[in-house]
């Protein structure tokens, strides 16, 4: 399109997810005369919650605590029906909270961002979508998600295959498990947090002929133990929601559940063992963060709890060989995000599952009738399920063709892209505050790299804070650009990775460390989130604030 169907705006939003709504709830709220426009490549809201609609996905964080504090009438309206919701129903909660605020008005859904340049002269974004179609923007918020661009499986004739495949996170939205998988044989590649949920899943419906899991490392996980929420239950949640958000924006990581303050040397063996087994009976992360303080900076009081995790595992599979291959020899218990389950290890005790590990008979080739491993052996399969994860953070960003001030690219799987070093190189970010990145005039980022990834929905709300109190200082000054100098992005890089000292997290592969062996150039370790405190993150920000966002170019 030409430059007279430019659509113009005073701010633009990429994503109608969590992020993109509480953006758009408070710009409207603060900035009622300007014009701003949410672009969405889906068809509706949700974001994370519309795409991943795979058997068993839910909630693993408590779905009171997983809300948006800013419509306190919502927040008493709405009531969860499951202590740990599942996908439907927290899209479903979603979808309120835009409907009851009539957010779609100002969504475009159905619209792909293609590319991204910043306009120097007019000291704007501009947009270009799938279709051609363009639209500027004076400041842009960056909402796309960390964990939005599905990873497949680096596999030769990946594409040979003729039955049904797809990535988890593109689960057919018509495709009823209790129906349509009748008689299939069923692969599943991958064994993570959404694999597990998948696998668990599937593998208690009798009707199929099959479910073949194709392990390549195995993940501690630990029972999420859901329940339903009575009418009375809920009533006393609502009435306690003002002290257990104070208490949420207390805790390290936004979540109900704080470190146990004593060291696991502190305590004899069956004072360890005590909290464990009281943990472990609860439901929810307090297995993974109710934890003794020095669980994941000490390696002997991981081994400790590891091995005692281990053997929790070895209980309940029948065969102990399926369950040693089950347990993870490659990282300790809590070193990567614990995935909460609702029985994945019991389901390798149906005779219908069986694993197929990968990391001792590699995948060789997937072929038109299903997969060979590299022991010769053929898993004939009719439906094949990839549950490999995403491109995590960065890579959320990789999917646009950006245009810096200086016509540098911000993401480069190499030293130079189009001839020019990439801002990010390599996936290694460069940030103020997680929220802006250098180069990047008037850009702000909603759970970019380096912002905490604790519970989500405390984590966008704090950063939403932040990109409207920056905003804010523009509107009151008259300021129509922001932007980072490089000696602050230098030094908030430089305290991300000293938060990250010593976290025995940081020694592993992982997509919270930016690895993903699928993804070109995210092959090496850095350091891809705010491993400190919430309750830091946010004074840092807040100080910032205070004395006029040091660091920070206004004009």
């Amino acid at each position: 399109m030409g430059s007279l169907d430019k659509e113009s705006y005073d701010i633009l939003i990429i994503g109608a997810g969590l992020s993109g709504l509480s953006s758009l709830y408070n710009i409207r709220k603060r900035f009622p005369s300007w014009k701003v426009r949410v672009l969405e490549a889906g068809p509706s809201v949700g974001g994370t919650w519309y795409w991943n609609c795979y058997p068993g996905a839910r909630f693993d964080s408590e779905s009171i605590s997983y809300q948006l504090t800013c419509d306190k009438e919502l927040l008493q309206e709405w009531n969860w029906k499951e202590s740990f919701a599942p996908q439907a129903e927290t899209l479903r909660y979603i979808e309120r909270f835009a409907d009851k605020n009539n957010l779609r008005s100002d969504i475009q859904f159905n619209t792909t961002i293609a590319s991204a340049r910043w306009q120097d002269g007019q000291r704007s974004w501009l947009f270009t979508d799938s279709n051609g179609a363009e639209y500027t923007g004076r400041f842009f918020i960056s909402c796309v998600g960390i964990l939005s661009n599905p990873s497949t499986p680096n596999i030769p004739g990946i594409d040979n295959f003729k039955g049904q495949a797809f990535h988890t996170s593109r689960f057919p939205k018509d495709l009823v498990v209790s129906r349509d998988l009748a008689g299939k044989r069923v692969g599943v590649i991958g064994t993570g947090a959404t694999g597990i949920q998948t696998i668990t899943s599937i593998a208690k419906e009798p009707i199929i002929e099959s479910l073949s899991v194709f392990q390549r490392n195995a993940t501690w996980a630990a029972p999420l133990r859901n329940t339903e929420i009575s009418e009375e239950q809920m009533k006393k949640y609502k009435d306690g929601y003002e002290a257990m958000f104070r208490y949420l924006a207390e805790t390290p990581s936004g979540f109900l559940h704080k470190a146990d303050p004593r060291k696991s040397s502190e305590v004899t063996h069956k004072e360890r063992v005590a909290l464990w087994e009281k943990l472990y009976e609860q439901p929810g992360f307090g297995k993974w963060l109710g934890n003794f303080s020095d669980t994941y900076t000490d390696r002997e009081a991981n081994r400790l709890y590891s091995d005692w995790m281990a053997n929790k595992i070895r209980a309940r599979v029948n065969d102990p060989l399926i369950a040693e291959k089950l347990v993870p020899k490659n990282h300790g218990f809590g070193t990567r995000r614990v995935p909460l389950e609702s029985g994945y290890y019991d389901s390798f005790n149906n005779p219908k599952v069986h694993l197929v590990d990968i990391m001792e008979n590699p995948i060789a080739s997937v072929t038109e009738k299903g997969i060979v491993t590299t022991d010769g052996k053929a898993h004939d399969l009719d439906v094949l399920i990839f549950a490999t994860g995403f491109d995590a953070i960065t890579g959320s960003f990789s999917r646009i063709d950006w245009q810096s001030k200086s016509g540098r690219p911000l993401v480069g799987s190499s030293a130079t892209e189009k001839g020019k070093k990439a801002i990010w190189v390599d996936h290694r970010p460069t940030t103020a505050f997680g929220i802006l990145a250098p180069d990047m005039p008037n850009m702000f980022m909603v759970l970019g790299p380096h912002q905490p990834f604790g519970n989500v929905p405390r984590s966008i709300e704090n950063a939403v804070e932040v990109v409207m109190g920056m905003l804010e200082h523009c509107h009151k000054n008259g300021f129509t650009y922001v932007e980072p100098t490089q000696r602050a992005c230098d030094e908030w890089t430089e305290h991300v990775f000293e938060c990250g000292k010593g976290a025995l997290a940081n020694e592993i592969d992982s997509w919270l460390t930016g690895v993903n062996t699928n993804v070109e150039g995210k092959s090496v370790r850095t350091v891809a989130r705010y491993g400190g405190s919430v309750v830091e993150y946010r004074r840092r920000c807040e100080e910032s604030k205070t004395f006029g966002f040091p660091g920070l170019i206004f004009d």
